[in-house]
């Protein structure tokens, strides 16, 4: 399995994830700003350049990758699975997540995209988000979606923006690592089967998380994660999930089992399909996170409004690939 970092935000979250023991043979990253590598330790790295100094958008990006394709088909040959990590809604990850997904897709490998979205009030990123969490979708066998906004709940009010940016990212590699976690003393894995079999379903999986340090800490976390899906999607559409439990090393199987029971009543959906992983890490916090596949809609579709005009249909790859001023030759990825 491969785990593929694209920008600031994919590269961080994957090279965090690197360090803790998954179910990920290999990591790649790829970004159009050298300073993003500086936290990786992998050689797997992909720079896509740009020969001329302007603000780059989505479009540009796309169509200056396009001469690294044969560069990113090698360093994902030979995987069965590939996970694709990005901040959806600047120029990098918009740009280059769809058409990373559809080259892994090409080696034949299942390709699932994870997409980071951006804060509320981000208003100017929510046009480019948009577009290319439907062209992500489209070129992926299954998409995890993460709200920022939802993330951001648990963090200090007073935090700064850099403060902000490192929580949420922290947030997200926890329960990454959680899901993706190998089985070890004192953790029940979920799984690979398990979770493509929840995130290989029609429509979007969303990814809630939720602490909680009180009594009755399993419950309340799992409530909290429930809430946070229903502000992006109707809770009660989901038709599998995975709980993950992590953190708390005097959770009772009781405990456990009462917390998942109750997911079907919580998302008002008895008949939902549950499986669980739990990591005894012993900290004194819990936390819940619980992936939940199947929703048609989500409140990502107001970001994109083309999607209201086009339907499924999806532009064609040339329409949606350009190149800085000064550069007359488009490359290829045949």
């Amino acid at each position: 399995m491969t785990a593929v970092g694209i920008g600031s935000a994919g590269i961080k979250i994957v090279s965090l994830l690197s360090r803790k023991s998954l179910l990920v043979d290999r990591f790649v990253y790829i970004s159009c700003d050298e300073n993003d590598f500086s936290t990786v330790e992998s050689k797997d790295t992909i720079l896509i350049e740009s020969p001329v100094e302007q603000k780059l958008t989505p479009p540009m990006v796309r169509g200056l990758a396009l001469g690294s394709c044969p560069s990113i088909k090698d360093a994902l040959s030979g995987s069965k699975v590939v996970f694709i990590v990005a901040g959806l809604g600047g120029a990098t990850g918009s740009g280059l997540a769809p058409l990373v997904a559809s080259l892994a897709q090409g080696t034949g490998a299942t390709t699932v995209g994870v997409a980071v979205m951006p804060f509320e009030f981000e208003k100017k990123l929510k046009f480019y988000a948009g577009v290319s969490l439907r062209r992500l979708r489209a070129s992926s066998k299954g998409v995890v979606v993460i709200d920022n906004d939802t993330l951001m709940l648990s963090s200090p009010e007073d935090s700064t923006l850099a403060d902000l940016y490192d929580s949420t990212n922290k947030a997200v590699v926890k329960a990454l690592g959680s899901l993706l976690a190998k089985s070890s003393e004192g953790i029940k894995s979920v799984g690979m089967n398990k979770l493509l079999g929840t995130v290989l379903q029609e429509g979007y999986a969303l990814l809630g998380v939720s602490s909680s340090s009180a009594s009755d800490k399993a419950e309340d976390a799992l409530a909290g994660a429930v809430v946070s899906l229903g502000k992006l999607a109707e809770a009660k559409e989901a038709n599998r999930a995975v709980v993950s439990l992590d953190g708390d090393s005097s959770l009772s199987a009781r405990d456990v089992g009462l917390a998942v029971g109750r997911l079907g009543s919580l998302m008002d959906n008895q008949g939902i399909d549950v499986e669980y992983g739990v990591d005894y890490s012993g900290s004194a916090q819990l936390q819940v996170s619980l992936l939940a596949s199947g929703f048609s809609s989500t409140k990502y579709d107001d970001y994109d409004p083309l999607a209201k005009v086009l339907g499924d249909r999806v532009i064609d790859d040339e329409m949606d690939a350009a190149l800085p001023e000064g550069l007359e030759a488009l490359p290829s990825c045949d």
